[in-house]
């Protein structure tokens, strides 16, 4: 096996490694919202963080 081929399979086994768990993560997610009410919430605070966050860059900038 070449150098490139062993990079490239290295590649493709974190790529799946990562797919799995994002998989596992939204499966988790899913079953942490119980109602509309709480997933409205989580993502109005998801909004929140980020609007914040991209303010404090702009300002160190």
């Amino acid at each position: 096996m070449t150098a490139r081929e062993k990079k490239r399979r290295a590649a493709m086994i974190a790529v799946a490694y990562y797919l799995e768990q994002e998989a596992a993560k939204n499966n988790q997610e899913e079953k942490e919202y119980t109602t509309w009410a709480s997933a409205g919430k989580e993502l109005i605070m998801d909004n929140r963080e980020m609007v914040q966050r991209r303010g404090r860059l702009r300002k160190r900038a």
